[in-house]
């Protein structure tokens, strides 16, 4: 049949955060009409209408954590709060026409391959079934809260919360308070806390390397510039891009970058902290970027306040109106609040996906999760994913990620569509050679040296990470390659 008398091919979108938004309007712009986005929230956003914890706000720059084909010159400051970055993304969606594809209120539980019609059928939570030939999921490393494994010597009467579900209806108001944690959330949270609460406890496993974030209000001026010079706004994020790939060498361990960084935070540790028993419970033993790296100014000088107590133990039980710590200590407190992070090594953990011959990418990926260049698998075909398995940069922003790994699907798409075909899948054997390339790029990375981190799976590869810039990932995605990729389902599929 020529291929432009084929039926259209009809996309299903997992998720309506940045990701997913950015696939449809570069699906719009092809002229693909048939696809739908789907996300379990009320509105689009994702991580940014999920998360409402005070304090939120990115740790990337605002003109940086934005599309490069939707600049906004009205950014209020450097780096962005929650809810200017939720309506920056609510109204890129209105501006791109994107809500008559969006199909909200709606958790996508299970995805099944049928090799007999080469299509997807997307189950929710209610039983209803969606079709599609192609299936994308946008739903990103951060969607399961990681709450820590607390035992309940007895029933704790006060309020137990997860920065990922902030309940507001909880007036912190003069209460005692442990926040759980030391990486970015809890850097965030704990100096608003502060403000309001008679006591608080800064319960930490370990702590983390704090460098300052200097952010501040963009100026009237600033913004008029950004808003009336033509290209202003471009050039200004080209520049922040430019200097955040410079800096690629802070994954290196042990590298120049990675001292200059060491010690622009102890110097801003020593200059804020003057007890040295504090600064001692606040230098870090790890090497600095084997976790994620925490920007925060204000932090630390929280931690030095007389109603603030910083505890070197981490939790371990719950009584009835206290929290206990691995050394014995008994914390009186009204609220545990949880900064404890994502399972981000659990790639798609709450959608069971079935692709060829009756398998379970979650069995697949039991020791560990792995897709070519993050987003494809052998033996599930016409599925792709965003942010998937060693994407998450490490020195710039996941918008131009995204964005890159958006444009790519698109290509396989209009490949399949152009052919007049209806399968595609990548090939093992193009899996094993860019897995090989992976593991060979991540050797002397900070992230293999013996430290905690999530980034790790139970087969001790590191699977959330991309072991070089940002500029070699467009490179890699930049073309389709047809030869990575079979057009055929096997003769028992």
């Amino acid at each position: 049949m020529p291929a432009d008398r084929v039926k259209p091919l009809s996309v299903g979108i997992i998720g309506a955060g940045p990701g997913g938004l950015a696939l449809g309007i570069f699906l719009a712009k092809a002229r693909f009409a048939d696809f739908t986005i789907f996300d379990r929230e009320d509105g689009v956003g994702g991580t940014w209408r999920i998360n409402t914890y005070p304090g939120l706000a990115c740790d990337v720059k605002s003109h940086l954590y934005s599309y490069s084909f939707d600049l906004n010159s009205d950014w209020s400051r450097m780096w962005p709060g929650q809810p200017e970055l939720l309506e920056y993304f609510e109204r890129s969606t209105d501006r791109h026409g994107l809500r008559p594809h969006l199909c909200l209120n709606t958790e996508i539980t299970t995805a099944q391959w049928h090799s007999g019609t080469n299509s997807w059928t997307l189950t929710d939570s209610t039983g209803q079934r969606h079709t599609f030939d192609t299936v994308v999921s946008a739903v990103g490393m951060f969607t399961k809260p990681l709450l820590p494994d607390l035992n309940e010597q007895e029933p704790f009467t006060g309020t137990l919360m997860h920065t990922a579900k902030w309940d507001h209806s909880v007036d912190l108001t003069g209460s005692r308070v442990a926040v759980l944690g030391t990486g970015s959330t809890a850097s965030q949270l704990l100096p608003e806390v502060a403000k309001v609460a008679d006591k608080v406890y800064s319960v930490q496993r370990s702590p983390t390397w704090i460098l300052p974030k200097p952010d501040r209000p963009y100026s009237e001026r600033e913004r008029w510039v950004f808003k009336r010079i033509p290209f202003a706004k471009k050039f200004y994020r080209t520049r922040l891009w430019l200097r955040s790939e410079r800096n690629i060498s802070v994954i290196e361990n042990g590298s120049d970058k990675t001292q200059e960084f060491k010690g622009i935070s102890l110097e801003f540790l020593e200059s804020t902290v003057a007890d040295p028993d504090l600064r001692a419970k606040l230098t870090p033993d790890h090497p600095l970027g084997c976790k994620r790296l925490v920007f925060a100014s204000d932090y630390l000088s929280t931690l030095t306040q007389p109603h603030v107590e910083v505890v070197s133990s981490p939790a371990r039980a719950l009584r009835s109106r206290s929290l206990v710590t691995e050394d014995g200590s008994e914390l009186d407190v009204d609220v545990v609040l949880c900064a404890t992070g994502y399972a981000a090594t659990d790639y798609l953990g709450q959608i069971e996906v079935v692709g060829e011959g009756g398998q379970s990418l979650h069995d697949i990926w039991r020791d560990g999760a792995f897709a070519y260049m993050g987003m494809t698998v052998p033996g599930f075909p016409n599925f792709f994913m965003l942010y998937g398995p060693n994407t998450n940069v490490g020195s710039n922003s996941v918008i131009f990620v995204l964005e890159a790994q958006a444009h790519y699907i698109v290509r396989a798409l209009k490949h399949l569509r152009c052919s007049g075909k209806r399968y595609v899948a990548v090939r093992p054997a193009a899996m094993a050679a860019f897995l090989a390339d992976v593991d060979r790029w991540m050797e002397g990375t900070v992230w293999t040296t013996r430290c905690s981190n999530y980034f790790r799976a139970p087969n001790g590869r590191v699977v959330t990470q991309w072991p070089r810039s940002a500029r070699a990932f467009w490179a890699m995605t930049r073309r389709f390659r047809p030869r990575d990729y079979t057009f055929a389902a096997p003769p028992d599929g």
